[in-house]
């Protein structure tokens, strides 16, 4: 008889504070008011989160109670089927395995033999299920004009427009709209016809040398390098072949089979020499830079490739320590 107790954790924690899994620990379900993200822009709605205490390891009856009324069973033999079950999630643990617990999170051993869980970020506060996160952006206002005060008994007068400044108005509106139509149809044409010439020109632009491989932020530094003696038409021919069979090379490093990338947000920015900073800053750390835009914003965190969720663990850490305390695991 196949048991799945693991799913029995999810259900049960819906409607208690705690769930013990004896002689291991047990998983507690704690109120988290609501939360705003400001790097990311996110309100995130008030529920309950899961840790994992490895201090309780007395078995409150919750589990063992289940498996007694969904299958029939003795306490007795219900008992010992949570045992039995415990016992195979520590052997697994042992083995330096994750050990998954459906909507409720990830449970394995650190290189220190310390317990470490991740939950899956599953809502377990009734009154708040289902609510989903509202992304939101900063609005500007405008200061409102002061209403005139009037003095009292008298009514406000009228102001007579003379009627050569009516006919200069609707003159320089007229002229106005004409202007921003010339300029609208400027800027449609340019964007239609002119942008596949600069992309033409552009791929006919060899790169400098002086560019390659140089880091972004670098460049006003670089050295400017005497341009080559132009190559004669049998080297032109052998290097055209030789990059026809090449492939092109990336500056984004080949994952290794079997690692997974992940990516943390460091900060995010309106200002573009804000964000060619912080990819300095990232390169200069060690780590390889990412950004993604968001509007008028820039996302800038750093992205790695891992094998385990411990190497990221631990990567959350150090970017924390190094850039913010602010710092978010945005993907993987």
């Amino acid at each position: 008889m196949e048991m799945d107790i693991g799913n029995y954790i999810s259900s049960l924690l819906y409607k208690n504070k705690t769930v013990a899994l004896p002689g291991l620990g047990s998983f507690e379900a704690a109120y988290q008011p609501a939360v705003i993200d400001q790097v990311q822009g996110e309100l995130h709605p008030p529920g309950k989160t899961v840790a994992f205490n490895a201090n309780l390891v007395s078995d409150d009856g919750l589990l063992s109670g289940m498996i007694q009324e969904r299958y029939g069973l003795s306490p007795q033999e219900a008992t010992q089927t949570l045992e039995r079950y415990v016992s195979e999630v520590k052997e697994a643990i042992g083995r330096r395995e994750i050990v998954v617990f459906p909507k409720v999170g990830r449970l394995y051993q650190d290189y220190e033999n310390n317990l470490q869980f991740l939950p899956d970020g599953n809502n377990y506060d009734v009154g708040s299920y289902g609510l989903p996160t509202v992304s939101f952006y900063p609005v500007a206002r405008s200061a409102r004009p002061q209403p005139v005060k009037e003095s009292p008994g008298k009514a406000p007068k009228a102001r007579a427009v003379p009627l050569q400044s009516a006919q200069a108005t609707n003159n320089g509106l007229i002229a106005a709209i004409a202007a921003a139509t010339v300029v609208v149809s400027v800027a449609i044409y340019f964007l239609i016809f002119g942008t596949d010439q600069d992309h033409q020109q552009a791929m006919q632009q060899t790169v400098p040398t002086s560019r390659v491989n140089v880091r972004p932020g670098d460049e006003n530094t670089a050295k400017a390098t005497p341009e080559e003696e132009a190559p004669s038409e049998a080297e032109t021919q052998a290097n055209a072949t030789a990059d026809d069979t090449e492939e092109a090379d990336t500056e984004r490093p080949t994952p290794v089979p079997g690692q997974q990338s992940y990516v943390i947000i460091v900060g995010v920015f309106g200002n573009p020499d804000n964000v060619k900073q912080l990819i300095d800053d990232i390169y200069d750390a060690g780590y390889e830079p990412y950004t993604e835009k968001a509007g008028k914003l820039t996302k800038v965190g750093v992205q790695r490739t891992y094998r385990s969720e411990a190497e990221i663990e631990a990567a959350i850490k150090d970017v924390r320590k190094r850039f913010t305390k602010d710092a978010k695991l945005y993907r993987w």
